[in-house]
C-alpha cells in the first residue's frame, strides 16, 4: 500500500470567542505583535484588546512563545501569564475580550474551519452577511471612523410591500427576490463597504469615507436601479420598489454611538415608508423637496 502524504502542519490561532468565532489566523513571521493597532501582525480591533497587546516569538528550537505587551493581561489556560511562555498544541489564550486556541493546522483543517466561519457569518439564502457579522462590524467601523476622523454612513432598506409578493406569489418567489435583490445591490457598492441582510426583507449597508450628497446619491441610483429591474422567475415578472434611511455621520461627534447610528437609520426608513414609499430620507434634508419626492 501506497503511504499518504504527510500533511503540512502550520501554527495558528483560532478565534473561539462570539466575536470572529472561528477565524483562523497563520502565524506568518518569526515575531509578531497581536494587537488593535493596524499595524499589528495579527490585527484584532475588539474590546479589551490593546494596541501592541502581546508578541508572539519563534525561538531556535521551532517552538512558540508569547510574551504581554506593556504589562497586558494575557490569561493561558485559565492562569495569569507572568513572562514569556511556551504555547503547546491546544493552549487556550485570552486577551481582552477575544479568546483563542493555539494550534497546527494543514491546509484540510483551515478549509474547514473557513467553510465553519462562513456559515457563522453569512445568511442562508442570500449569502450576504448577517445581522450578528454586521453587528459587529457596525462597532469596529465606528471606532475605525472616529479614530481616523472620517465619516461612515449606515443605510436601511426595506423592500415596499413584500407581503404581498410573498401572498401573490408564494414564498418561492419571494426568496427569489430576496436573492435577486442581493445580487443587484453587491454591484452597487465598492469592496471596502460592507452590506447585509439585517432579517426579513431590510438590508442594510455601511459606506465609508464619503460625503453626505455622495451617499444620497447613492442611495437615490439603488432606488432606481431596483425600480427598474424586472424580477423573472418561473413564469413570474414583477417590478418592485425599495425604500431608504440612512445617517451620515462625519466621524468626530464623539457623542454619536454605533447604536445612534443604526436607530437613526431606521427612524429615517419610516419616515421614508410615511412618505410614500420608493424614496429616500437622508439624515439631514439636504432639500425637503428632492428628499421626499418618489423616485421617478
Amino acid at each position: 500500500m501506497l503511504k499518504s502524504a504527510v500533511k503540512e502542519a502550520f501554527p495558528c490561532l483560532i478565534i473561539t470567542s462570539e466575536e470572529g468565532l472561528g477565524t483562523v489566523c497563520r502565524l506568518t513571521a518569526p515575531k509578531m505583535i497581536i494587537g488593535s493597532d493596524e499595524d499589528a501582525g495579527l490585527f484584532l480591533p475588539m474590546r479589551g484588546v490593546d494596541r501592541h497587546h502581546a508578541e508572539l516569538q519563534l525561538d531556535d528550537s521551532g517552538a512558540w512563545r508569547i510574551n504581554s505587551r506593556r504589562d497586558n493581561l494575557i490569561i493561558q489556560n485559565g492562569a495569569l501569564l507572568t513572562d514569556l511562555t511556551l504555547l503547546e498544541d491546544g493552549d487556550r489564550l485570552e486577551l481582552g475580550s477575544v479568546s483563542f486556541k493555539f494550534r497546527y493546522f494543514d491546509e484540510e483543517d483551515e478549509r474547514y474551519h473557513a467553510a465553519l466561519r462562513q456559515l457563522a457569518i453569512r445568511d442562508g439564502l442570500t449569502e450576504l452577511y448577517n445581522v450578528r457579522f454586521f453587528a459587529d462590524a457596525l462597532v469596529k467601523e465606528h471606532e475605525y471612523s472616529f479614530r481616523k476622523q472620517s465619516s461612515l454612513a449606515l443605510l436601511f432598506m426595506d423592500i415596499d410591500h413584500f407581503k404581498l409578493v410573498n401572498d401573490r406569489f408564494g414564498h418561492a418567489y419571494g426568496d427569489f427576490v430576496l436573492k435577486e435583490l442581493a445580487m443587484l445591490l453587491t454591484t452597487k457598492i465598492r469592496g471596502y463597504d460592507l452590506l447585509a441582510r439585517y432579517g426579513g426583507e431590510e438590508f442594510v449597508f455601511l459606506v465609508r469615507e464619503e460625503t453626505e450628497t455622495a451617499v444620497q446619491e447613492l442611495a437615490q441610483r439603488i432606488c432606481k436601479d431596483v425600480q427598474n429591474h424586472v424580477f423573472n422567475h418561473a413564469g413570474i415578472r414583477a417590478k418592485l420598489t425599495v425604500s431608504i434611511g440612512y445617517f451620515w455621520w462625519d466621524g468626530k461627534d464623539r457623542n454619536t454611538t454605533s447604536e445612534d447610528l443604526l436607530r437613526l437609520a431606521d427612524d429615517n426608513l419610516y419616515k421614508a415608508k410615511d412618505a410614500g414609499r420608493n424614496c429616500v430620507v437622508p439624515s439631514y434634508p439636504l432639500a425637503e423637496a428632492e428628499t421626499l419626492d418618489p423616485v421617478s
